[in-house]
């Protein structure tokens, strides 16, 4: 052998050794990469998680057993009213009779409180005004066209408020019962006996009781502060009631005094929307 084949082949040699020796791209690199990766978002996914439940917990926070709350609201209703008169003088011309007339809603609005027992059950009250304008009725012989007339409420409240619902953590639903109290009514009306004679009158009712039925749900808005939207069905226990002296009008050109018993009954639905606020 030559030198110089002696030499050619040491080269090969080494180049050989250190071809072996070179570093190459690993798969265990790649891979440490790839969990050091998945760990980063995982902890990004756990903040965001843990922010998400965080700024949920602030949801109906001050709303819960021993708290408080406030509220207005204000609505439209769907009223009926039955309106029966019965003469008392024993008058041909007028007998008794009954009719029914549609209350027309003019306005209204209401104050609530509530005193949370648990986190879920409420009692409280409410004192609400309402105004309606009743259709004219026709009991008797002749028409009576009521004139628009006020009403002040005081409820009794009951509220089942459920927990945060899990589709919308910001809604919740409830339902309730309310006993109602009415101190009275007083309501104009115009009597038309004949094209030519008409008289004024007044139903000064006493007082009567209301029982309701609530359903609706609370959205929390902000720190504190709700809004409620819902229906109630209301029904009267018991009637307002009042004696009339109606003058009917004779042949002659003069009046005969009859005293009528009167007796009005409403019922009906009222839509609401109002805000709560906690305290």
């Amino acid at each position: 052998m030559t030198i110089r084949h002696a030499w050619v082949q040491v080269a090969a040699t080494v180049r050989t050794a250190s071809a072996r020796r070179a570093p190459r791209p690993s798969s265990t690199l790649f891979l440490a990469a790839g969990v050091l990766a998945m760990g980063a978002l995982s902890s990004c996914a756990g903040l965001t998680q843990e922010a998400v439940a965080t700024d949920q917990s602030r949801f109906w926070e001050g709303m819960g057993e021993g708290s408080h709350t406030l509220g207005v609201s204000s609505g439209w209703g769907i009223f009926n009213a039955k309106v029966a008169l019965e003469d008392k003088s024993g008058s041909p011309e007028l007998g008794s009779g009954t009719d029914y007339t549609k209350l027309q809603p003019i306005g209204g609005g209401a104050a609530k409180y509530n005193y949370f027992l648990t986190d879920n059950f409420a009692l409280g009250g409410i004192v609400e005004f309402r105004s309606f304008k009743a259709d004219p009725v026709e009991p008797l012989a002749s028409k009576i066209s009521p004139d628009e007339y006020t009403s002040i409420h005081y409820l009794f409240s009951t509220r089942y408020y459920t927990d945060p619902l899990q589709a919308n953590p910001r809604m919740k639903l409830f339902g309730g019962i309310d006993l109602g109290y009415i101190d009275g009514i007083s309501l104009d009306a115009t009597v038309q006996y004949s094209p030519s004679f008409q008289e004024r009158v007044t139903l000064e009712g006493d007082e009567y009781w209301t029982l309701g039925f609530v359903g609706g749900a609370s959205f929390w808005l902000a720190d504190s502060l709700s809004l409620e939207l819902g229906a109630f069905w209301e029904v009267a226990l018991d009637s307002t009631d009042d004696d009339l002296v109606l003058n009917i009008p004779q042949g002659g050109g003069g009046t005969d005094a009859n005293t009528v018993s009167g007796k009005v009954t409403p019922e009906g639905v009222i839509f609401f929307l109002g805000l709560t606020y906690f305290l």
